[in-house]
């Protein structure tokens, strides 16, 4: 009898990921586009798609399950039971259990129809696409993957109101903590990006921009150390939440300094940690 073991990869920006709530590294298996979707929604119907292609040397089977979702106290996803204002009793999807060839795609067709008029804000979902095992003999180790695509529904009227309270730079841990308060009624993040400098050498947040994700192969300006994307998971409505973004810190715990260059909701952030 083969064992099965499920891996599961959770895509959302990152919800999700740049959507990005929490994902785990998987092999490439399926490519899957838009990881994301952000959709008006109102009185009419609203239709889209989302684009699968199989990445595998052999046929894959695909069940198609939507739930609604929340993030908890420590910004994990969690599946909550259907109610009234949420996305998934409002969607129809066509094909739900599909198979797809190697290297051939699958167009997956949805549609959202609320059945009653949406409240002022946000509105979510997740459509999770689930491997199913194959019936083959023997007893390898049979890898099936779980991916999920958010889906964010704003009615109006829209209100944006996400402010950073606290930025705080943890050299013991390797960390940069923003604690976020959102008190509007859809979700906000901290969009931006962090630079690692020895102390002296910043050449100020105008020419941040082109430090951003420094190609490995490239030589450094001098006192650059490193850069990279924050982390933006979402902090929903009504929240307030801690974000943590993990830091390539150098060993000499003095001799350096952090810059972070962003966006809350529109509002500028830039700070210099030390």
């Amino acid at each position: 009898m083969n064992r099965v073991f499920k891996h599961t990869l959770i895509l959302l920006q990152a919800l999700l990921i740049s959507t990005r709530l929490h994902a785990e590294t998987a092999p490439a298996q399926i490519a899957i586009s838009p990881a994301m979707f952000e959709l008006k929604i109102g009185s009419k119907p609203v239709y889209d798609s989302v684009r699968l292609k199989n990445l595998k040397k052999e046929p894959v089977t695909l069940k198609v399950e939507v739930y609604n979702w929340t993030l908890d106290e420590e910004n994990k996803l969690q599946l909550l039971p259907p109610d009234p204002q949420s996305i998934d009793q409002w969607m129809m999807i066509n094909p739900v259990n599909f198979t797809i060839e190697p290297g051939k795609e699958q167009v997956i067709r949805f549609s959202i129809r609320p059945r009653s008029t949406p409240s002022p804000g946000e509105h979510r979902a997740i459509i999770y696409f689930s491997e199913q095992p194959r019936q083959s003999e023997g007893d390898g180790v049979e890898m099936l993957f779980k991916i999920g695509v958010g889906i964010y529904g704003y009615a109006d009227e829209i209100r944006h109101a996400g402010t950073l309270q606290r930025l705080q730079l943890d050299k013991a841990s390797s960390t940069l903590h923003a604690e976020i308060q959102n008190n509007g009624n859809v979700h906000a993040r901290l969009k931006g990006s962090y630079a690692i400098w020895k102390k002296g050498s910043f050449p100020g947040f105008k020419s941040m921009g082109s430090y951003t994700n420094w190609p490995p192969d490239k030589p450094k300006p001098e006192g650059f150390i490193a850069s990279g994307d924050l982390n933006n998971t979402p902090v929903l409505a009504g929240k307030k939440r801690t974000i943590v973004t993990r830091l390539p810190l150098p060993n000499d715990k003095t001799g350096y300094m952090v810059t972070v260059s962003g966006t809350i909701d529109d509002a500028k952030v830039e700070k210099i940690l030390q």
